[in-house]
């Protein structure tokens, strides 16, 4: 009986440290998936601010060439900008605002909403005061508040990735589906054609083609059929040629000088001082900044040379003056910061999030190639600020905006 009584307890006693280490595996497993998210986190941030610092030096640097007053207003106006950028980015971070914009954002209805409120506040835009409503750079779409100038179509960015990332996650589980094909090709094509047909109308053609390139992004990263990817990815490029050809040789106005102007530089190398001055400006820059740059502060292009320096042109003060290296450290940061967020994306937790968090890298690293493309001359000016370093407010608005929501996906609906 007590040989019993011992096995008995030797069993219980056997069961309990079982239990206790399976307890203390999981304890181990959580306090590694956090340890990876948080390093994860951590990365993303120190990433995004070393690129806003490097945004912040050469802003220093661009404005250096007015006086003092004009110094002082520009960067009064930039620090409120970016003040106000970190504090969106710092809010959405958290549980409590994050928590409350993604669930605004995963309600039922947003996508309708989103596009009936964004097509009254263009409406509104179009036919609005000028002094409230600016023609900027030959293009609408703006709202002046007292000193601050925002782009409403730059603002609308992150929800437009957000309306195609729940068109993309509604239609995964359904793809089997007969009506999946149709559905899913009406409601994406509807989405962007939308946003695309109201910029265009705006007169921001830059913005418009950056739209259709994060849907080109983030349908490229579906796994849809290889036919349906292939239908899309042909539409975009004939899009694209008839686009191309109407402006060409039927429109006219600002649009077809500057495709003209940028095929002759394009084609024949010829850049013309006037009416192609900015890129001509532009790749002088580059050429002269050598390897190694010539420091900052002692460029000499942004004085009254490129009149969009601390904006559009950015990227080319900072490669006059850090030269190659600096070019390949930024290219380096700009990067590696896409391949965290797609990392995001991959350990998201389910399809919306990971549609979501990849489609914001695209939109950044879109964006860094349209910029830079211009600025070498590789493609037509659009007006398309550089991620984090031009002093455009609305971008760098909308882009601390989305590194936070980011930022809050990966502490609380990824995996490790």
């Amino acid at each position: 009986m007590k040989r019993k009584i011992d096995f008995n307890n030797r069993a219980t006693d056997q069961v309990a440290i079982h239990n206790k280490i399976n307890e203390i595996n999981k304890e181990r497993e959580e306090e590694r998936r956090k340890n990876i998210i948080s390093k994860r986190k951590s990365s993303i941030i120190a990433f995004f601010f070393i690129l806003v610092l490097i945004g912040t030096l050469n802003f220093i640097s661009s404005i250096s060439r007015f006086d003092n007053a004009k110094v002082i207003e520009k960067a009064t106006k930039q620090s409120v900008i970016l003040g106000l950028s970190l504090l969106i980015f710092a809010f959405m971070c958290t549980k409590k605002f994050g928590g409350f914009f993604n669930k605004i954002v995963r309600g039922k209805g947003f996508r309708f909403f989103f596009i009936l409120g964004s097509l009254m506040l263009f409406a509104i835009i179009a036919v609005g005061p000028n002094n409230i409503f600016p023609t900027v750079n030959g293009g609408k779409g703006w709202i002046r508040l007292g000193a601050l100038s925002i782009q409403i179509p730059e603002l609308l960015k992150v929800p437009f990735v957000i309306a195609i990332a729940g068109i993309f996650a509604r239609e995964k589980d359904n793809k089997t589906k007969a009506p999946y094909l149709v559905h899913f090709i009406v409601a994406s094509l509807y989405t962007l054609a939308f946003f695309v047909t109201i910029t265009f109308a705006l007169h921001d053609m830059g913005t418009a083609i950056h739209y259709i390139m994060i849907a080109a992004f983030m349908i490229f990263l579906t796994d849809i059929p290889n036919k349906l990817l292939s239908l899309a990815i042909s539409s975009f490029i004939i899009f694209g040629i008839s686009t191309f050809y109407y402006i060409l040789n039927f429109s006219s106005g600002y649009k077809q000088h500057r495709l003209k102007v940028y095929l002759e530089g394009i084609l024949h190398n010829n850049y013309d001082r006037v009416d192609n001055y900015q890129v001509y400006q532009s790749l002088i820059a580059f050429g002269t900044g050598g390897i190694f740059g010539k420091g900052m502060g002692n460029g000499v292009q942004k004085y009254n040379y490129i009149p969009e320096v601390e904006t559009d042109f950015a990227i080319a003060n900072l490669a006059e003056e850090t030269g190659f290296v600096g070019m390949f450290i930024v290219l380096f940061l700009f990067f590696t910061l896409f391949v965290l967020i797609m990392n995001v994306a991959v350990k998201s937790k389910n399809f919306f999030y990971r549609y979501l968090v990849s489609g914001i890298a695209g939109y950044i690293i879109t964006q860094v190639i349209i910029n830079i493309g211009v600025a070498i001359g590789l493609i037509p000016v659009f007006g398309i600020p550089l991620p984090f370093i031009s002093s455009g407010g609305s971008s760098i608005l909308a882009l601390s905006f989305s590194m936070g929501y980011i930022i809050y996906i990966n502490n609380n609906h990824t995996t490790d």
